[in-house]
């Protein structure tokens, strides 16, 4: 199945050949793919003098044609004019790339059937567009996001394989509304025009005196008519006149005259006649066919509307009046009226007259359903295709606002980070510190104890030994 990597009426992007990368051609890209077929298609819409509207011309560039492994998908290397960027690039940020054919012959041109005579004549503009068609280098620069993930991933497919694509066959509505040839054949007719238009200049006009002198004389210089010459008596080697010549001044005959008067009469005699005929036929006409038309729509109609299919090709007019008459000949042994034979006439030309009719009516109806199909499938394909298109752009759109979202909240999180940080160090430090006031204010406790314990201890002891001293015998 051949694919449409882009959208049916074509991407806007820029041509030029490499040969002179400062001609920049807008034109719009179309590129056909499948497995084993791809193309790519340049149309271009050029000024034609005495025509109103530009006309398209189609530059195809088939698999085929390709050499392989020449043909890339790279950055752009050139500088872009002012403006051009707004012409090729799709909404949002662009990603504009630079696709190098290099072809192994020049490529095919396209043309409307109707401008034949137009490209051949000498035209500017047409020149200037086969310096494009004769090139083998072209680089052509667009918006890789009219092509989408998928699409990006195809073409790149085919210009980094290894394999040799073929062409697309040109579609037959395609083929019947545009003519393909080389672009030496009309190169070949500008420069015979060219040649031509040249030498005509290069010829010498010739001068006033010149033609003066060539002219024939005048009237008022010739004092009489030429003499004829008399002829000359016939030689055995010429062969004798087919006809006497007859001298002017010789009186016709009295046979003669009787019979041009007769002649002459008798012509006037027929156009009077005819004249006549054509005068009763006009004031009689218009009477009989409004009586006898409505009659003859009320038996034909409903056979007609019921009968078979018009598609196929009528019987020729002036077969079926006379087939009418025969079969009127026939069926009636007395000789018809006047009135019949007109009605039968009329009976068969109106049939005739309406199943032309319906037959065009049909067939403008079902080229127009035709149309109206083709169209709707091609918008179909394009909405579908925009559809992807947006979804894509909609999802990158979302993904970089998410990103951008995370970054932002990443870096909140550091900030933060920092804050908790500093305030959890001085929260542990002042709790390290009142802890270490405790634990000093503990020791000092323990510490008096320990002497008020040491002291009573010591009390005892000496109050003991006192005791031990007093119950001891002197």
């Amino acid at each position: 199945m051949v694919h449409n990597l882009v959208r049916n009426e074509g991407v806007p992007a820029l041509a030029y050949s490499v040969n002179d990368a400062s001609a920049l051609w807008p034109c719009f890209l179309k590129i056909l793919y499948s497995d084993t077929q791809f193309v790519v298609s340049l149309e271009y819409s050029i000024s034609i003098h005495g025509i109103h509207e530009k006309q398209p011309f189609t530059l195809r560039y088939e698999g085929d044609n390709l050499m392989l492994g020449k043909t890339s998908l790279r950055d752009i290397a050139i500088p872009l004019p002012e403006g051009s960027l707004d012409v090729i690039a799709r909404q949002g940020q662009p990603q504009l790339r630079t696709l190098l054919l290099s072809l192994k012959a020049p490529c095919s041109v396209w043309f409307p059937h109707s401008l034949v005579n137009e490209v051949y004549s000498r035209h500017t503009s047409i020149a200037e567009f086969l310096t494009l068609a004769r090139a083998t280098e072209v680089r052509i620069l667009f918006d890789i996001k009219w092509l989408g993930k998928s699409n990006l991933a195809r073409l790149q497919s085919v210009v980094e394989g290894s394999r040799q694509p073929t062409g697309v066959p040109a579609i037959p509505q395609f083929a019947c509304l545009y003519q393909q040839v080389d672009w030496s054949v009309i190169d070949s007719i500008q420069d015979a025009k060219s040649r031509a238009c040249l030498s005509t200049e290069d010829e010498a006009v010739p001068s006033i005196e010149d033609a003066l002198l060539d002219a024939p004389p005048s009237y008022a210089h010739v004092s009489g008519k030429r003499s004829r010459k008399a002829r000359s008596s016939s030689t055995p080697d010429s062969p004798p006149p087919k006809r006497l010549l007859q001298d002017p001044t010789c009186a016709p005959s009295p046979l003669e005259r009787a019979n041009s008067t007769a002649s002459s009469t008798a012509t006037v005699q027929v156009d009077l006649f005819q004249d006549i005929v054509t005068s009763a036929i006009e004031k009689v006409l218009p009477d009989l066919l409004r009586a006898q038309l409505p009659s003859i729509l009320q038996d034909i109609l409903p056979g007609m509307l019921t009968g078979p299919s018009p598609s196929s090709s009528p019987t020729p007019r002036s077969t079926q009046i006379a087939n009418t008459l025969t079969q009127h000949h026939r069926t009636t042994s007395h000789k018809p009226t006047p009135a019949a034979v007109v009605r039968a006439v009329l009976s068969t030309y109106t049939k005739t007259h309406l199943q032309e009719l319906f037959t065009d009516a049909v067939e403008e109806a079902s080229e127009l359903h035709n149309s109206a199909r083709n169209e709707f499938e091609d918008d179909l394909v394009d909405i579908r295709l925009e559809i992807a298109t947006l979804k894509e752009d909609h999802i990158a759109a979302f993904n970089e606002e998410c990103n951008e979202k995370l970054a932002e909240l990443k870096e909140h999180l550091a900030e933060d980070k920092e804050e908790t940080e500093v305030a959890a160090k001085a929260y542990t430090d002042d709790i390290v510190l009142k802890t270490w006031d405790r634990l000093n204010m503990v020791e000092k406790g323990a510490c008096c104890r320990c002497k008020c314990l040491d002291n009573t201890k010591n009390k005892q002891g000496k109050l003991g030994q006192g005791r031990r001293a007093m119950s001891l015998p002197l």
